[in-house]
């Protein structure tokens, strides 16, 4: 546990990680917990321990939605700003257990102070979004291959618990990828490798090449994030790679990298947004309700209004936030389908 000496009361922080989700008007921080030693005065003091918990519910937000070189910026935002961004909060759980007081915290952060928060202050941020990713890493240390249960990494991988928003599919071990990995050993990061994690079903993949030596590892990582392909370079010291401790801190530190290209792949420009006219299909009375619904519930929209209405479709004109890949994405995961015909979009509820 971290430990944080503010007058001379001894406040342990829960390492266990912050779950953030969002709604059309929230940001939700929840399994925010502050401990403390019990005392008497343990409850008079809860409005402090509060606040600690409000800086510590901003601070998850900030890490979760904001590139990691922003992050800095905002951590030093006064405490009257991060309590005039909260919309509401509520105690989990509260109580005292071998000499201990602690209680657990949910925020409700108003998405729209927030935003206009980030604006104001020129950084974009990303939408919140669970990613579900095949990860297929490779070892080679010292020229020898170590992939699957030859593979410390691979077999301590989801042992990290830090990114609970990130599910980390590990692959199934297979001879003939394992015997194409062989005969590739000396070119993977120039060829393509997308059929390791082609088989899979899922849209998101990123692909560990790791080449250790001595106390240093060179990562090549191939990430695919629905369709957009990158590759990007990274490289550790390691003085123990033996050491169950810094295989789980190399573990976290590449999490936390894959989960920067990610949320570099889905940054919100709050500065620039662009307008998209849509026809929405109209089945009966209630589609148009369970359209808008929808259209709320995605971050990237910041409005949209209903320019005409006929027998079968609704004409939606959206302003939207990012990339134009990201609300075609957005409208996916939503239960929309959609097509493109003569520049026109044409959107209907899947089935």
């Amino acid at each position: 546990m971290k430990k944080v000496i503010f007058l001379s009361l001894i406040i342990l922080f829960s390492i266990k990680t912050q779950n953030i989700y969002a709604d059309q008007s929230m940001f939700t921080v929840d399994n925010i917990e502050v401990t403390d030693k019990y005392t008497a005065d343990n409850i008079i003091k809860r409005e402090k321990y509060l606040n600690i918990g409000f800086k510590k519910a901003f601070e998850s937000l900030v890490t979760g939605l904001l590139r990691k070189e922003d992050h800095k910026r905002m951590l030093s935002t006064e405490l009257k700003i991060i309590k005039s961004l909260i919309d509401n909060y509520r105690i989990l759980e509260e109580g005292t257990q071998q000499g201990e007081y602690s209680f657990k915290l949910s925020v409700k952060f108003n998405k729209e102070k927030t935003k206009d928060f980030f604006y104001k202050k020129n950084i974009p941020y990303s939408e919140t979004s669970t990613l579900e990713i095949i990860l297929y890493p490779i070892m080679i240390s010292n020229s020898e291959l170590k992939i699957f249960s030859q593979n410390q990494l691979f077999e301590e991988w989801n042992n990290n618990k830090d990114f609970k928003e990130i599910n980390f599919i590990l692959p199934v071990e297979n001879i003939e990828d394992i015997n194409f990995i062989k005969n590739n050993q000396e070119i993977l990061e120039e060829i393509n490798l997308d059929r390791l994690v082609n088989n899979y079903q899922i849209k998101n993949s990123a692909i560990l090449i790791l080449r250790k030596e001595e106390k240093k590892i060179n990562i090549f990582l191939k990430t695919n994030f629905s369709g957009t392909k990158k590759n990007n370079k990274i490289e550790f010291v390691i003085d123990n790679y033996e050491e169950e401790k810094k295989r789980a801190d190399l573990i976290r530190n590449i999490k936390s990298f894959i989960n920067e290209v990610w949320k570099e792949e889905n940054l919100i420009d709050i500065s620039v947004p662009t307008s998209l006219t849509i026809m929405a299909a109209i089945d009966n009375p209630k589609t148009l309700s369970i359209v808008t619904s929808k259209l709320d519930n995605i971050n990237f929209i910041e409005n949209y209004k209903i320019e005409e209405i006929s027998m079968n479709f609704a004409k939606i004109k959206i302003s939207y936030f990012g990339k134009i890949k990201n609300i075609r994405n957005s409208f996916k995961r939503n239960g929309f389908k959609f097509e493109i015909i003569n520049d026109q979009w044409f959107l209907s509820l899947a089935n």
